[in-house]
């Protein structure tokens, strides 16, 4: 099963490549090389590529600011129903204490029935323990209630009036197990007491690249998803159930919530965390290249259901200060492309360059040669 989860893991990282290379080619198609125009003029034609561009100003800000769109997660989550109330039932490889009280003076506990009683009873592999003068009593599936109720009837062919009393002493039966985006994966053991998703996903210890807004719990032939982070951040009480034996719960990395960046400034994968603006973005990979990028040209791709096969493009001009402060007004959304365009100069630079270094290689060869 973890094989599978890390296939489909592989399978998610694709598709959001995809999506950042949709937009490189759309900056390698304008001209052939990884560049976007800046002007009006130059940008009339983008539409015949499904491409809208935005240039952002304080008139449109307040529009824009916000995303109207974010990958949409509420339409997967669904998290289990509620166990009311919790109720743990005895399984192989548990160990009960049974204790029979006989009369006020005298008492026969498990140590006496038995012999062994600083190990207890231990339920078998098929769900049963023997009991003297009793026989074999099922225990698998039942409660400790059931069981105390089942020995009272059957002492009572030997002993008056039996006062019984049956509590677990380990509890080794029921296990869940947590995998994914934790520093700590592997089983933990159920006990009587109930365990929520929060208390298993904290002692697993989430790494800084999971998701608590999608994870996933499979409870027999179902799979579940479940926004703890709707809990944590906001109390709701659906999205920290009580976990099962033998649930399956993956805590699955962060993969949709992030941004990337091209061009002139460092090419990265940013984690969004819960928010992000783009001034923040462009801050954490250390600002654009002041010596090759345009500053005119700063733009943000965004995909929505609207522009499902092409993008809307933001444009910021950081030449002005006003920029600065739309820029730090705008919210990122979940795989935004951010890409920053080379100045003229560093286009003709650049040609330059790619023209006379084989001119440049050749005059050497020969002085080379002489």
């Amino acid at each position: 099963m973890a094989s599978k989860w890390f296939l489909e893991g592989g399978a998610r990282r694709s598709k959001y490549a995809v999506l950042a290379l949709a937009a490189l080619a759309v900056l390698a198609s304008c001209s052939g090389q990884m560049r976007f125009p800046v002007t009006l003029s130059a940008q009339r034609d983008l539409a015949d590529q499904n491409i809208e561009v935005i240039q952002m100003s304080p008139e449109n800000i307040q529009e824009y600011r916000t995303p109207h769109y974010r990958v949409d997660r509420s339409s997967q989550i669904n998290p289990p129903p509620g166990v009311y109330p919790y109720t743990y039932r005895v399984g192989p490889g548990d160990v009960l204490r049974v204790t029979v009280y006989v009369d006020p003076e005298r008492t026969q506990t498990a140590t006496d029935a038995t012999g062994d009683g600083s190990a207890g009873i231990v339920i078998s592999e098929s769900g049963e323990f023997f009991y003297p003068f009793v026989g074999s009593v099922r225990a698998s599936g039942r409660t400790v209630s059931d069981i105390r109720q089942d020995l009272t009837q059957r002492l009572r062919t030997y002993i008056a009036d039996p006062q019984v009393d049956v509590s677990v002493l380990t509890f080794n039966a029921h296990r869940a197990t947590i995998t994914g985006a934790v520093a700590n994966p592997g089983a933990t053991v159920l006990t009587n007491v109930p365990r929520r998703l929060l208390d298993l996903v904290n002692a697993a210890e989430t790494t800084e690249f999971a998701d608590l807004r999608r994870v996933t719990i499979r409870r027999r032939n179902t799979q579940y998803t479940v926004d703890l982070r709707a809990f944590v951040d906001r109390g709701e009480p659906s999205n920290n159930p009580v976990i099962m034996p033998g649930d399956l719960i993956n805590v699955p990395e962060n993969d949709t919530n992030k941004v990337f960046t091209f061009g002139e400034i460092e090419t990265q994968e940013v984690p969004l965390g819960d928010s992000m603006t783009l001034t923040e973005v462009l801050a954490q990979v250390g600002g654009i290249n002041r010596v090759r990028a345009d500053a005119r040209g700063i733009f943000v791709f965004r995909r929505t259901p609207d522009t499902p096969d092409g993008f809307l493009v933001f444009q910021f001009d950081l030449r002005s200060a006003t920029a600065l402060v739309l820029a730090t007004d705008f919210q990122m959304a979940p795989l935004d492309v951010v890409f920053v365009t080379n100045d003229p100069i560093t286009r003709w630079n650049d040609t330059m360059g790619s023209v006379l270094s084989p001119i440049a290689g050749l005059a050497q060869l020969r002085a080379a040669t002489r």
